[in-house]
């Protein structure tokens, strides 16, 4: 998958301290509610499409935003979400930076990519673009679940809300910047073969299926994916499945054998398996985890908190 090479600017937040969490939630848009109206105050505000399209309005300007897109709103900002294939879903995060900011051009980052003295400069800051199209989502979608779940929750400190969403933002960041280090330096075949492999988890994948399909030796492709990602064949397809899971674990009551299926496994036991001995946990205790007291659907909070 190509990164998008918008002209819009990218955000630089130093990371030195983690951001303040001021208010987040999750917006539903379809039936009788297909738009909505907003003024951001004194915050920053990310936006991330987890479902549908809506097109976002703000100072004359226009974004489509579809599943995994995010926008970076600045403060006093008035804006307006109108869906445009409902149902629409979309995760909110209202934050304070609690050091410098910078607002820089696209091109900026990506000539940073280039040079490894340049790129030590930004190494300290959340990158994040104003609007960007995320690469990995499955990975970002649980994280944004598993951020938003733990902000519900009781804690003793308003530190841990501003560590989880710090740590979700460094984590789009680092999609973000490996996208541009692939464009800059990867191997086209390699991203070929893994956005292929991407698409077809479906399918009865092995190496040297792989192989077979791009008519490749088999030990060759075993490599360019270990240079790639750092992991086997074998090992991220696993991880790809695995991301499925947990964003199907937490956003949904599906039983088991359903998320077991839909995530390309097929074989159930073979699911629980590979999933208590890659996180440590049952799939059962890895819902429970997160989805107790579970109340996302906070429109009202938003409201509220104004």
């Amino acid at each position: 998958m190509k990164v998008d090479k918008s002209n819009h600017d990218v955000y630089l937040f130093n990371s030195d301290r983690p951001f303040h969490h001021y208010a987040s939630g999750q917006l539903v848009l379809g039936g009788e509610e297909a738009s909505k109206l907003f003024e951001l105050g004194d915050t920053y505000e990310l936006l991330i499409c987890a479902g549908g399209q809506c097109r976002v309005s703000w100072e004359q300007q226009e974004q489509v935003l579809k599943r995994g897109s995010c926008l970076l709103v600045a403060p006093h900002t008035r804006l307006e979400l109108v869906g445009v294939e409902a149902p629409v879903t979309c995760y909110w995060i209202q934050f304070f930076p609690k050091d410098s900011e910078e607002r820089v051009a696209y091109q900026h980052v990506a000539d940073a990519i280039r040079d490894r003295y340049d790129l030590g400069r930004l190494a300290n800051n959340v990158i994040l673009p104003q609007y960007y199209q995320i690469r990995e989502f499955n990975r970002i979608n649980t994280m944004c679940l598993q951020t938003l779940l733990l902000i519900r929750g009781n804690y003793y400190t308003e530190a841990l809300p501003s560590y989880a969403i710090t740590e979700l933002m460094l984590e789009i960041t680092n999609d973000f910047i490996t996208g541009l280090h692939h464009l800059t330096r990867a191997n086209p075949k390699a991203t070929e073969i893994i956005d292929w492999l991407s698409s077809h988890l479906d399918a009865d994948l092995t190496v040297r299926g792989l192989a077979d399909h791009f008519e490749m030796n088999y030990r060759y492709v075993s490599r360019l994916i270990k240079k790639e990602t750092g992991m086997t064949a074998s090992r991220l397809i696993l991880q790809k499945k695995l991301d499925i899971a947990c964003g199907l674990l937490l956003k949904s009551n599906l039983p088991l054998k359903l998320i077991a299926d839909q995530s390309y496994f097929n074989d159930e036991k073979y699911f629980l398996r590979c999933f208590k001995k890659q996180l440590g946990q049952t799939p059962t205790q890895y819902r429970q985890q997160y989805m107790d007291d579970f109340l996302l659907n906070d429109t009202r909070t938003r409201e509220a908190r104004r």
